[in-house]
């Protein structure tokens, strides 16, 4: 009746690749402290501040002394864009003397 041969169903359902894949996970509080720590070490600006990190619930703490402007911008700019993070509190000081 049809010219063309009938359409068979796969025998899986779900035959799609995309299907089985599993979600990323999020990385734990410990592990954005770690690599945040990593990437203010490597900073330029901040990697010879004094800058204490805490995460809590993929939130990020920053607190301490900086010497500028620069350094508070740049380790809160690190913060956001390190993976996991949904929220950045930069409570960084601008240490007397340094560069407005």
């Amino acid at each position: 009746m049809f010219p063309f041969p009938a359409w068979s169903y796969p025998a899986d359902r779900y035959y799609y690749g995309w299907f089985e894949q599993t979600p990323p996970t999020e990385p734990s509080d410990g592990e954005i402290k770690s690599q945040l720590v990593d990437r203010l070490k490597e900073n330029p600006h901040t990697k010879d501040a004094d800058i204490r990190v805490d995460v809590k619930q993929r939130v990020v703490i920053l607190g301490g002394e900086v010497s500028s402007w620069l350094a508070k911008r740049a380790a809160g700019d690190d913060a956001w864009d390190t993976p996991g993070v949904v929220d950045v509190s930069n409570q960084l000081v601008i240490r007397q003397g340094g560069a407005a």
